[in-house]
C-alpha cells in the first residue's frame, strides 16, 4: 500500500512540477488559503511559538507574521518538490552564494568542515554547494518510516552530488572519510529539538529556556573541524542568497558549548530580522528544564 501511495504521489508531483515555478506559486497561494483559513495546520503551535518568542510584537503583528509564515511554508513545499525538474543552471540563478571560495580554501588545506544551517527560508536548495567546493558533501538526515518517500527525499537532496547519511551513522562515516583522507563538508540543520534522553545543554533562545542539540559541536571538537554557518537570505520569491560565516576556526580551543550558543545567537538574529521565514510549526519548546529534574516525567511524554 505504501508503495502504491508513493508512486501515485510521485507521479502527481512529477507532472505538476513540469509547470514553470511562477505558475506553481499560484498553486502555493491557493494552498495557503486552505492551510491557514480552512485546515488551520498546527495553528495553535504556530501562534504559541510566535507569542512566546516575539514578546515585543503586538497581537496584530503576530497575526501578520503568522500569515506570512504560512505563505512561506507553502512556497517552501513548492520549491522543494520543484527540484524534481530543476537543473543546475536554474538553481544557480535562484540560489546565489556570496563567498563560495571560503569552502575551497579549506579544501586546499585538507580540512573538513561542519556546515550549520537552520530551518530558515529555503534549506533545500543550498545542496548545490557540491559544485562550489571539491569537498565530499555529506548531508545528515533522519530516515523516514516510509522507505519509498525516504528514497524520494534522498534523491532530491542528492541531485547535485550530496551524499545523504543517516543521523545514527554520522560518526562512522566521518571516521571512514578521515582514514581515506577525503575532506568533507558535513551539512546539517542544528536548530532542531533534541530527544528528551539526549538533552545535554540548555540555552536562552528567542526569550525561552531551550534544550539544544550538541552533536555538531561534539563532532567539530572531536575532529577539530572548522564550523561555518550558512546565512540564508530571501531576496524575493524564488530567489535566495547564502553567505558562509565562520563560527569557529579551531573548535578544540573553544569552551564547551561556545559553538552551540554562537550558532543559536546567529539564528536568533536572522529570525528577528524576518521572523516569517523560520519554521514556527515545529514543536520546538515541548520540554522544560524544571521537568528534567523529575524522572517520572520521562515516561509521560506525549508524542511530538
Amino acid at each position: 500500500m505504501k508503495r502504491i501511495l508513493y508512486y501515485l504521489v510521485y507521479s502527481v508531483l512529477w507532472l505538476i512540477t513540469l509547470l514553470p515555478l511562477r505558475v506553481l506559486y499560484l498553486f502555493s497561494d491557493f494552498v495557503y488559503l486552505i492551510l491557514y483559513y480552512l485546515v488551520g495546520y498546527r495553528k495553535k503551535t504556530v501562534y504559541q511559538n510566535l507569542r512566546n518568542s516575539l514578546t515585543d510584537k503586538s497581537p496584530q503583528e503576530i497575526n501578520r507574521i503568522a500569515r506570512w509564515f504560512y505563505r512561506q511554508l507553502c512556497d517552501y513545499f513548492i520549491e522543494s518538490v520543484y527540484r524534481i525538474h530543476m537543473d543546475e543552471k536554474e538553481n544557480s540563478k535562484r540560489m546565489h552564494f556570496r563567498n563560495p571560495e571560503k569552502l575551497q580554501e579549506y579544501y586546499k588545506q585538507g580540512k573538513s568542515i561542519v556546515l550549520l544551517l537552520s530551518h530558515y527560508g529555503n534549506w533545500e536548495w543550498p545542496t548545490r554547494i557540491t559544485r562550489l567546493s571539491s569537498h565530499t558533501i555529506l548531508a545528515i538526515y533522519k530516515p523516514l518510516q516510509n522507505k519509498y518517500f525516504n528514497r524520494l527525499f534522498l534523491q532530491l537532496r542528492g541531485q547535485f552530488g550530496a551524499i545523504g547519511i543517516p543521523m545514527e551513522s554520522t560518526l562512522r562515516n566521518l571516521v571512514t572519510y578521515q582514514k581515506d583522507k577525503k575532506p568533507v563538508v558535513l551539512f546539517t540543520l542544528a536548530d532542531q529539538r533534541p530527544q528528551w534522553t539526549s538533552i545535554q545543554h540548555w540555552t536562552t533562545f528567542l526569550n525561552q529556556d531551550t534544550p539544544v542539540i550538541t552533536g555538531p559541536e561534539k563532532i567539530a571538537r572531536r575532529f577539530n573541524y572548522p564550523v561555518i554557518f550558512l546565512d540564508i537570505q530571501k531576496i524575493k520569491r524564488g530567489h535566495y542568497s547564502g553567505e558562509f560565516k565562520l563560527i569557529s576556526e579551531d573548535p578544540i580551543k573553544d569552551p564547551e558549548f561556545h559553538i552551540t550558543r554562537k550558532y543559536h545567537a546567529l539564528v536568533e538574529r536572522k529570525i528577528q530580522e524576518r521572523p516569517e521565514l523560520w519554521l514556527w510549526s515545529h514543536k520546538r519548546w515541548k520540554y522544560f528544564r524544571h521537568e528534567a529534574q523529575n524522572p517520572m516525567y520521562i515516561g509521560n511524554l506525549s508524542n511530538p
